[in-house]
């Protein structure tokens, strides 16, 4: 009690060499211009606010970007066979959100990647989500920076994003560009009910991840057909039951490789059932693909179901579909000579080739072909 009444009798005290402190000039100025001097004083005090705001940020920027730096050291030093997926801060979402995406993850990954494990890492770092139609230059930047983290933490796949009031979880992923290629961002859309997503949301998550940290069904003939059965056949549940606020995206990405993946187990002596769900999915995909803005996808499409109708007409005896394979590869041909798809055409040539041949050996020993 005694101390703070001796603190309140030294103030008056204290102003006296307060006002001795302060220049002359300042308090004839003050007295003469009060309004002038306190704005200058309430302008000095704002800078002086805004200065530590920055310095203060910088201060927190730096710390985040050093644990940052600490953690990608670690996982490069720890990285093993396994593909490693990094996920970032998603915005709107609750910290739980981010250990759902991981448990989905790590329990569906092997799906589509031959039962294999994935490591999955929060990774403590923010990334700008951008709208696919925001400015090319700040999505370069973006894709540059994501790819930058994956390259020193020695990751496969990166994951970014954020959750809507709506419960849409808008993602974005990349992976590090092949040579000479510029970093792409993928849109992933979810539609995800914090604490019980759908199984079938997780799937699609999990199948994403690892189309891009493990791409099987890019060449599906590479794998024999009961390893690459169990992955066709989670990719149909897929495709028979999509998840809600699916992007089109990833609809594409599932159908094109069911479409591949189930042509090759058709092909190899698979159920016929095979070749039909292939025709199916891939007429899903020519649908939505228009030739003139990409004449490759679009003809290596027609190249598939060229194949599958061949496939098809060879085994039902089906004179009609074998003409129809005959008229879409030679399509898909002309398509694919017009891009830098050489392995397309090749497989087209080839399928062209067959099924031109069987038919005229089924014209020379007389078939009877059924109308």
């Amino acid at each position: 009690m005694n101390s703070f009444a001796a603190a309140g009798f030294s103030i008056p005290e204290l102003a006296p060499s307060l006002a001795r402190a302060v220049p002359p000039q300042l308090l004839q100025a003050f007295v003469d211009y009060p309004d002038v001097v306190m704005g200058f004083l309430a302008m000095g005090l704002s800078a002086a606010l805004v200065a530590g705001f920055w310095l203060i940020r910088g201060t927190f920027k730096g710390g985040a970007a050093a644990a940052a730096g600490l953690r990608a050291t670690a996982l490069k030093r720890a990285k093993d066979h396994r593909p490693l997926i990094l996920i970032a801060y998603i915005v709107g979402g609750n910290p739980g959100l981010r250990n759902e995406m991981r448990k989905a993850i790590e329990e569906h990954f092997g799906l589509f990647s031959f039962n294999a494990e994935a490591v999955v890492d929060l990774f403590p770092i923010k990334i700008p989500t951008l709208s696919p139609k925001s400015n090319a230059e700040k999505r370069r930047r973006v894709a540059q920076h994501a790819v930058d983290v994956l390259e020193r933490s020695a990751a496969d796949v990166i994951i970014w994003g954020k959750l809507t009031l709506m419960g849409k979880l808008e993602l974005r992923m990349t992976t590090a560009p092949g040579y000479g290629r510029l970093p792409e961002v993928d849109n992933v859309h979810l539609s995800w009910r914090q604490g019980r997503p759908a199984e079938n949301v997780q799937q699609a998550l999990a199948y994403a991840c690892a189309r891009r940290a493990r791409p099987i069904l890019n060449r599906p003939q590479d794998y024999k057909p009961e390893r690459l059965q169990p992955i066709v056949e989670a990719l149909d549940r897929l495709v028979d039951d999509p998840p809600a606020e699916f992007s089109d995206g990833v609809m594409m990405d599932i159908l094109h490789d069911f479409a591949s993946g189930s042509l090759s187990l058709g092909e190899r002596g698979g159920n016929v059932k095979w070749l039909e769900k292939s025709l199916d999915a891939r007429q899903r995909y020519l649908d939505n693909v228009d030739r003139s803005v990409d004449p490759g996808a679009w003809g290596a499409a027609q190249q598939e179901m060229g194949r599958a109708l061949a496939a098809l007409g060879e085994r039902e005896g089906a004179r009609d579909k074998l003409e129809e394979a005959v008229s879409r590869l030679r399509v898909a041909m002309d398509a694919l000579r017009s891009t830098d798809s050489l392995q397309h055409a090749e497989v087209a040539m080839r399928a062209l080739q067959r099924a031109e041949q069987t038919l005229i050996q089924r014209r020379r020993i007389g078939l009877r072909w059924p109308v």
